[in-house]
């Protein structure tokens, strides 16, 4: 799935790019431009992941040029051409951008445009006009094709990786509730924390994957719906987040409490039940379609954690009380996060 979705974003810039190519060359050519490659390469070179970013680099590339043409299209004529003249001439126009506090993408294009007019403004007078009016075209373009046809959009995307990553925390409770039921003190702690570490990677990927689809939702003329359906992600990820510190905590304290080596009949019960309840809560997350949370799931997930508050305030005084109280003290904390 995964493979598939980069396959479209793929197919989709590629299209975008070819399209607003073509237009934005022969509107640079109906301006009357002698160098209408210059609007295309806007193009090429703005067209990027997200609508925000489009715009962003775009705003860098214009500041970038009209800085650079500024200080370089009139001395450029009265210079002799040579690599020592023109490093002298990038290091004033990029300190120039530096002093006006402008971002470190302006520099590259301070760079870049001092470079192609420097070397071309010479042989083609106009060379310096066509920069700056062929890239505000090719920006223009870039960014009306990037929000009209097939706007980026990773909703779905958002949506299988938040998906991923509860049913690997629901897994890994209920590793947790099979490891005290029946494989109590065979050392398997270290398996555990190096799971857990594996579970911390595809929380942060989740997290990066869901900003990156809110940001490509920003300038989106038709992105109203999906808006709301990440922003219910975003509430749920705080309940996944809850979820993986719980997991990592109790692991360091089953790990210690397994050194000990006692661990009543009672007590193997009592933790595994509670533990295969919590997963089948966040097995329920993964259920989530586009951010639609299923009514009767709900109400059985809340009637779930109910029944374990409850039963959690009816524990008896553990034997081991500094394990069974941090146990007891990390699942109500999760219980008031879901």
């Amino acid at each position: 799935m995964k493979k598939k979705k980069k396959i479209e974003n793929k197919t989709s810039l590629i299209w975008k790019m070819a399209i607003a190519s073509a237009v934005s060359w022969e509107a640079a050519k109906l301006v009357g431009s002698n160098h209408p490659y210059l609007a295309p390469l806007s193009v090429i070179l703005c067209l990027q992941t997200t609508i925000d970013q489009s715009i962003r680099f775009s705003l860098h590339r214009i500041a970038g040029t009209a800085v650079g043409i500024l200080l370089t299209a009139y001395l450029v004529s009265h210079l002799h051409i040579n690599g020592w003249m023109l490093g002298l001439l990038i290091l004033g126009g990029t300190y120039i951008a530096k002093w006006l506090r402008l971002d470190e993408t302006v520099l590259h294009q301070v760079a870049l445009t001092i470079l192609l007019v420097f070397t071309f403004e010479r042989n083609s007078k106009d060379y310096a006009l066509d920069r700056i009016v062929d890239t505000f075209i090719g920006v223009i373009i870039a960014i009306l094709v990037h929000m009209l046809l097939f706007p980026p959009d990773f909703t779905k995307k958002a949506a299988e990786s938040f998906q991923t990553l509860a049913q690997q925390l629901s897994d890994m409770l209920l590793e947790l509730s099979k490891w005290i039921q029946l494989e109590w003190g065979q050392g398997k702690g270290s398996i555990m924390e190096y799971k857990t570490n594996n579970l911390l990677q595809e929380l942060h990927t989740a997290k990066e994957i869901l900003q990156t689809a809110s940001k490509s939702l920003k300038f989106n003329p038709v992105s109203k719906k999906h808006k709301i359906i990440l922003s219910r992600y975003q509430i749920e990820m705080q309940k996944m987040n809850a979820g993986y510190e719980y997991v990592s905590n109790i692991v360091k304290t089953l790990k210690d409490w397994e050194k000990e080596g006692a661990l009543s009949s009672s007590d193997k019960l009592e933790l595994s039940s509670n533990l295969k309840v919590l997963s089948e809560c966040f097995e329920d997350f993964k259920g989530i379609e586009q951010g639609e949370i299923n009514n009767r799931k709900q109400k059985e997930q809340n009637m779930l954690l109910a029944s374990l508050r409850s039963k959690m305030l009816l524990y008896p005084p553990p034997s081991h009380k500094v394990y069974k109280d941090s146990f007891f003290l990390e699942t109500m904390k999760l219980l008031r996060n879901l």
